[in-house]
């Protein structure tokens, strides 16, 4: 029995320690820090090259109904070092609907390579869609320390298929 009363006194001094050597009275030792992370779209990022395609497509809906489909093809982009977290943008603007999408990837040191940026499928109302089609401008954008750089841009034919 003098064990486990032993145990138990011990356990109750030890939690006793550690509040007051990490609380605020003493504060000797934080508890509570952790490694510090850099925030996103800090740091930095070389781009060797990037390859974005020649042409999007804005497909109708089955059977002459519902919407129309964009899609965009991924973009390559050849990564050689990244520091930090810096940010990749991959976007869409096409002028003459006044539209722009884009997709932020977040970076870290596990994307140096060939890294492939997406971008996810939005769709059209069949009425707004009046042209066969359409002259876009795609870009792969890299944020850093609160600066952007186009790394790659290229025209592109957005086809309306029916």
């Amino acid at each position: 029995m003098d064990v486990d009363r032993a145990v138990v006194w011990g356990v109750v001094g030890l939690v006793v320690v550690t509040t007051l050597v990490s609380g605020p009275l003493v504060g000797a030792v934080d508890l509570t820090s952790e490694a510090e992370t850099p925030a996103y779209g800090s740091g930095s990022v070389t781009v060797e090259s990037a390859s974005l395609p020649e042409r999007a497509t804005l497909t109708a809906g089955r059977f002459g109904a519902g919407e129309y489909t964009l899609r965009v093809p991924d973009a390559t982009v050849a990564i050689t070092a990244v520091e930090g977290r810096p940010l990749l943008v991959y976007r869409l603007e096409i002028d003459e609907r006044g539209y722009t999408r884009s997709t932020t990837h977040f970076l870290s040191t596990e994307s140096v390579g060939s890294y492939t940026a997406s971008m996810s499928d939005d769709t059209f109302p069949p009425d707004t869609v009046n042209r066969t089609s359409y002259e876009g401008r795609l870009q792969v954008v890299v944020r850093a320390n609160d600066t952007s750089r186009v790394v790659a841009e290229r025209s592109t034919t957005v086809e309306v298929i029916e």
